[in-house]
């Protein structure tokens, strides 16, 4: 399919690397907006029908298929990605939005909001994005449903898909609360999610389900059906 080494060596992770695909040039970055490992390619417009034919050709032996939006929007939510316009946005910062760990304070060369960053403690905030997975397994949200927490509610869902593997509703949302607090008294509380006027209780997680939950729950499948 392509002449270019593809494998972790020649190609790391968030490299963005020009390579060939058929006969069209394309554009890869190793990202993956759905969790797993994976590419975005950027390709020019004429030749998409000849890369899509490309792929999947190369790609009939594995199963590859088509993914629509709400496919690859639920491998998102289960993988913790965030969005821009739903979990990202202008009254946002990067430590309520659990992106820490891509913020570098002590950069030789100042940017844009770096001073106002420097004043907030990461540890305690008021407010910060908590993902849920519902413990009803008929629940169905699809966002903007308030989160309820010991009987108040304290923010609104941003993002929600139905998992396939969990076979449950994962769900994200800002948690916001009058003092400061760190995320495990965040994680602590007892959380229902309001879906027209029902409430479902909700367990707050501190990591995304992908990749250790999924893939507990593949490996248990495996063994019901081995017994």
């Amino acid at each position: 399919m392509t002449p270019q080494k593809l494998n972790k060596e020649a190609f790391p992770q968030s490299a963005v690397i020009e390579i060939d695909i058929g006969y069209a040039r394309a554009l890869a970055a190793k990202v993956s907006y759905v969790g797993g490992p994976g590419w975005e390619l950027y390709i020019p417009t004429e030749m998409g029908a000849h890369v899509y034919d490309t792929l999947f050709e190369a790609g009939a032996d594995l199963g590859l298929r088509d993914g629509g939006y709400y496919t690859i929007d639920a491998l998102r939510i289960e993988a913790g990605r965030r969005a821009f316009g739903l979990e990202l946005g202008p009254d946002e910062n990067p430590f309520e939005a659990g992106l820490e760990f891509a913020v570098k304070l002590n950069k030789p060369a100042e940017f844009v909001g770096q001073a106002a960053l420097g004043k907030i403690a990461p540890e305690r905030l008021a407010k910060r994005l908590v993902i849920f997975t519902l413990d009803d397994q008929q629940a169905f949200a699809w966002g903007g449903e308030p989160i309820v927490l010991n009987g108040k509610a304290v923010g609104e869902l941003t993002s929600a898909a139905y998992s396939a593997v969990l076979q449950r509703m994962v769900v994200m949302g800002y948690v916001r609360s009058a003092e400061p607090l760190t995320l495990e008294e965040v994680l602590c509380g007892e959380y229902h999610i309001n879906i027209a006027g029902k409430l479902f209780t909700a367990t707050a997680q501190a990591r995304p389900p992908y990749p250790a939950m999924i893939r507990a729950e593949l490996e248990h499948q495996e063994l019901k059906l081995r017994s």
